[in-house]
């Protein structure tokens, strides 16, 4: 018996048992095997994997994404949302405000939408955490909008506590009790949706599939 042949029989004695039928075909396609070169790296490749056998990743579980990894993704999408939408609200009331105050050029209007966007994208992460947090599990469906406006106006008032900014705490809590609102309903019409009619457009899954993700996980993609 060659070398490569020793070696991976000596590798598949090292295994399992519920490994050795795995070790058998190896064998066998070792056999098949002609060019000396051929036979070596594929004896030691075979080897390594039989005496090291590959762990699976961490955030992967059978194929499918750990829940850790999916309400992560879940709650970045939450932000991504919060943060367009801060930025609209605030300019639709900028926009009102200027027919009763003095005009004020700098900064503009744009700019200004900007820095909201952001302060929307981390009072977007922080609703999603809460929310993971306390709704963990819950269907879409029995997810309520009282609740929901709760803990995004929570959210909403970190940032400008945590800043030295509480006299913004007038508008930031409305922002993030509407926006909070607004995805959850959403969410919810789209779960509703999907029982009878399961394509969901894109608009109803924007706001359904980071909600899934943050609140019910484990629940399959399909749904």
């Amino acid at each position: 018996m060659d070398w490569p042949a020793r070696l991976l029989t000596s590798a598949v004695r090292c295994l399992p048992a519920e490994r050795r039928d795995w070790g058998a075909a190896m064998l066998a396609e070792l056999a098949h095997l002609q060019q000396p070169f051929a036979r070596r790296r594929f004896a030691l490749g075979c080897a390594r994997v039989a005496l090291f056998p590959p762990r699976l990743r961490p955030f992967m579980i059978g194929g499918t994404m750990n829940v850790y990894v999916r309400k992560l993704r879940g709650v970045t999408g939450i932000s991504l949302i919060w943060a367009p939408l801060w930025a609209v609200l605030f300019g639709l009331l900028v926009s009102i405000l200027q027919f009763f105050l003095p005009p004020n050029t700098e900064p503009t209007l744009p700019e200004m939408m900007w820095i909201i966007a952001q302060v929307g994208f981390v009072s977007g992460s922080i609703f999603g955490s809460l929310f993971a947090w306390a709704e963990n599990g819950k269907a879409i469906r029995d997810l309520s909008l009282g609740r929901a406006a709760l803990w995004g106006a929570l959210a909403a008032a970190v940032f400008p506590i945590v800043t030295g900014r509480a006299n913004q705490l007038f508008w930031t809590c409305p922002f993030g009790a509407i926006v909070a609102v607004t995805l959850i309903a959403l969410a919810r019409q789209a779960a509703r949706r999907a029982v009878n009619q399961p394509q969901r457009n894109f608009f109803f899954a924007c706001a359904f599939l980071p909600v899934r993700d943050t609140v019910s996980p484990t629940q399959e993609s399909a749904t």
